[in-house]
C-alpha cells in the first residue's frame, strides 16, 4: 500500500488538472467556510483547508467570526443562508469546533443537501468526508473488503456510523464497537481492517492486533509530552502490515475527500458537466 500522503498527492495532481480544463470555459470551483470563535485547532485545520483548495484549484470564501458575542445560531443561520444564496457558491461547511452556545446541528442542517461537501446533514448528497476519505483510500489499494471482518472502533455520527454503512455495501462483515464493548481485543485480534475513532491517546498497543491486519488510525489527540498522536502506539505501525500515521494519515485523506465533494458539488451546480 502506498501512503496516505503519496496517495493524497496523486489525488490533488488529478483533481488540479480536471478543474483546469473545466474551468476553461466555466467558472472556478467555490468552497464557503465559516468558522466561530479563534479556536487553535480551527484556525489550523482551516488553513490546511484553503491551502489544499488553493493547490487544485479551488476559490475559498472565509468567514470568520472571532468575536460572535453578540450572535446566536439563529444569527448564524441567516449568515448561511446569504451564503448560499451566492450562486457560485457550490459547498459550504461549517468548521468544527464551534462554541457550546450554538446549535452546531442545526446549524449543519440549515445547509442545503446539495451545498453540503462535509456530509453531515442525513440526507446529505455527500458522503461524510473522513469515512469517505478511508474507503477511496483502500479501494485505491486494491484491498478488498467482500468477506473480509473489519472492526470499526466508535459510533459518531460523522464517522464511526457511516463507516460501518460503507463498508456493509462493500460485502464486508463489520462490527461496530464503543467504550463499553466487553472483549474488544478479542474482536480486534480477528478482524483484517481496524478502524479507531475513540480520540484517546494511544490507548491501544500491539496486543490487540495482528501482524496481517490495515489498521486507521482516526485519533487526533496530544500524548503525555504534548506531541500530537493517535490512538494506536506508534510502536505498532511497524509490526502489522499497514498503518496509517498521526500526523499525515487519516486527516489528509479526509481533507482530500473534502476537496472531491466540492468538486462534484461543482459539477453539479454547473447543470452536470463532465470531465
Amino acid at each position: 500500500m502506498i501512503s496516505c500522503k503519496e496517495y493524497v498527492e496523486i489525488r490533488k495532481k488529478e483533481l488540479r488538472e480536471q478543474i483546469s480544463i473545466l474551468s476553461k470555459n466555466n467558472r472556478v470551483p467555490h468552497l464557503g467556510v465559516i468558522q466561530i470563535g479563534s479556536n487553535d485547532a480551527s484556525e489550523r485545520y482551516v488553513k490546511g483547508k484553503k491551502k489544499d483548495c488553493e493547490e487544485v484549484g479551488i476559490v475559498v470564501t472565509h468567514l470568520i467570526f472571532k468575536d460572535y458575542s453578540s450572535y446566536d445560531t439563529n444569527n448564524l443561520k441567516q449568515v448561511i443562508n446569504d451564503m448560499c444564496d451566492i450562486s457560485n457558491c457550490d459547498g459550504i461547511i461549517v468548521q468544527l469546533p464551534i462554541p457550546d452556545k450554538f446549535d452546531v446541528e442545526e446549524l449543519q442542517n440549515s445547509i442545503p443537501a446539495k451545498k453540503d461537501v462535509d456530509g453531515f446533514r442525513r440526507d446529505s448528497m455527500f458522503t461524510p468526508c473522513t469515512p469517505k476519505g478511508m474507503i477511496d483510500y483502500l479501494e485505491y489499494n486494491n484491498v478488498n473488503l467482500s468477506g473480509e471482518l473489519c472492526v470499526v472502533i466508535g459510533r459518531s455520527k460523522i464517522v464511526g456510523k457511516p463507516m460501518v454503512n460503507l463498508l456493509i455495501d462493500r460485502g464486508a462483515t463489520v462490527i461496530c464497537c464503543n467504550s463499553k464493548t466487553k472483549d474488544l481485543k478479542t474482536l480486534t485480534q480477528q478482524a483484517k481492517i481496524v478502524v479507531s475513532a475513540v480520540g484517546k491517546p494511544e490507548i491501544f498497543d500491539f496486543s490487540y492486533f495482528n501482524e496481517s491486519q490495515i489498521l486507521l488510525d482516526v485519533g487526533i489527540n496530544l500524548n503525555a509530552s504534548g506531541k500530537l498522536c493517535g490512538d494506536i502506539s506508534r510502536d505498532v505501525k511497524d509490526k502489522v502490515t499497514h498503518a496509517t500515521p498521526v500526523p499525515g494519515g487519516v486527516g489528509l485523506l479526509t481533507r482530500l475527500a473534502l476537496l472531491e465533494n466540492t468538486f462534484e458539488a461543482y459539477k453539479m451546480n454547473m447543470g452536470g458537466i463532465k470531465c
